[in-house]
Formats: C-alpha cells, structure tokens, sequence
C-alpha cells in the first residue's frame, strides 16, 4: 500500500515535470527584454555605479560563506549526510550569485548578465536536489544533482548562445528557474519531513516570491518608497530567504 502511494505521488510529480517541458516547446522563442537592464535605481554613490543595486548583493556573498562555514562544523544529524554535496552547492551557489550580480550591476548588459545567472541555476538546482533528498529519496537526489546542473547551466549557455544568433530564447531557462517553484510546494505537501522546522522552507518560498514581485515592481517601488527600488529589495529579501534555510538547518531535529 505504501509502495503504491509513493508511486503516485513520485508519478504525479514526474507527470507535471514532463507536460511543463512538452509545453515549453509550444511557447515561440523568448528574446530578453530589451529594456530589462535599465533598472531604476541609476543613482551612483563613493564612484560605485548603481550603487543600491550593487550593494545590496553582499549578504548573498555572507549567507553563502556562512552557509558553507557551518555546514564544515554542523552535527551530521541536521543534514542528510549522502547529499552533502548539495547543501555545499547551493550556499557556494549563494555567494557567487553575490559576486556575479556585483559584476553585472557595475554595468549591466547581456555579456555581465551570464555572470549572474550562471551562479542562480546552481543554487536552484542544488536546493531541488536538497529537497529531494530530505523528503522523497537520498539515493535519487544524489543521482539528480549533476543532470541537474548541468541542465541550469545549459539553459545559461544556450540563452546567451542564442541571444548572440539574434534570435534570443529564455524558455529553458525560465523553465529551470519556475519549474522548481511549482514541484518544491508539492514535495513539502506530498511526503513527511525528515526534520523539525519544515515550516521554514515555507518563508523560504513566500520571501522568494515576494522578492520576484519587487522585481516585477521595480520602478513603482522605487517612486513609492522614495528611494528604494523593487530590485534592491528583491535582492535583500532573497537573500533574507536563503538565510531562513541556513537557520533552519542550525537549529532542526531529525524526525526519523
């Protein structure tokens, strides 16, 4: 009975993954927006151009150290040990999505802007896997880690590939990046967790959502808020986001 149910859910997820790439492919191409790199913070302080823009990405180079720091030291009880390699990869992910927005919001353009996206499909990729193996299967997710990681950074590559062909095209890439957000939510409600604090994975997932709605909001908060664009606050609450996961993982019991 429980082997059945497993696989239910384990198709079901399976069966949502495929219609979204089958669907992908009935989208047409999707260039980059043309006016996605004027930002609407363009005010420079201390000679640092777009200076709120850039700044604002040093707790993603903190978080990211810390996490790695204390994943060196935590008790091997709070994390499940086989995808080590993944908890490592999404907070080294972390600290280069710092560095790599850094550089590209020193000048933005779709040459710096590989920069930064190279390093958010390691941490997307690696934090699925983290999810996988903590609540459906240690074995799968340590098989998926590398597919996946490559699958992110090919999304990458070809997006800038084809932009350079003049005929830019986003889709796997938003794939890689929106796929997840719709499978994690079903993982956290179709399989028990292995750890206290599940309920953290939660303010994970709405501060990443509220995050890409500042995004969204850009100019608007920016007039609003007298001073503080969406994509400053974007950056603050994502990264807000991923220390939640760092203290969930300091402070959570195994369950089982």
């Amino acid at each position: 009975m429980m082997k059945n149910n497993l696989d239910y859910r384990a198709s079901m997820l399976i069966a949502i993954a495929l219609v979204a790439v089958i669907v992908m492919f009935f989208f047409p191409a999707i260039p980059q927006d043309r006016f996605y790199h004027e930002f609407a913070d363009q005010r420079e302080e201390l000679g640092i151009k777009h200076f709120f823009n850039v700044v604002s990405n040093l707790p993603f180079i903190l978080v990211g150290v810390l996490g790695v720091k204390t994943l060196l030291s935590v008790d091997r009880s709070k994390i499940v040990d086989v995808i080590l390699p993944s908890y490592m990869l999404f907070f080294s992910g972390v600290a280069l999505v710092g560095i790599g927005s850094i550089y590209y919001h020193l000048d933005p353009n779709n040459r710096t802007l590989i920069w930064d996206r190279l390093p958010m499909t390691l941490s997307f990729m690696s934090f699925f896997s983290v999810i996988v193996g903590e609540y459906i299967s240690e074995e799968v997710a340590s098989k998926l880690l590398y597919p996946l990681l490559l699958t992110g950074l090919a999304s990458v590559f070809y997006w800038d590939y084809s932009e350079l062909q003049g005929r830019g095209d986003l889709r796997l890439y938003g794939l890689v990046q929106f796929l997840p957000l719709l499978l994690l939510p079903l993982i956290l409600m179709l399989y028990k967790p292995r750890f206290t604090h599940g309920w953290a994975y939660w303010i994970f997932f709405g501060l990443y959502g509220v995050a890409k709605a500042f995004e969204v909001a850009d100019s608007p908060v920016y007039h609003w808020s007298y001073g503080i664009s969406g994509h400053t606050l974007k950056h603050l609450l994502a990264a807000l986001g991923c220390y939640v996961f760092l203290r969930q993982i300091a402070e959570r019991h195994r369950l089982f």
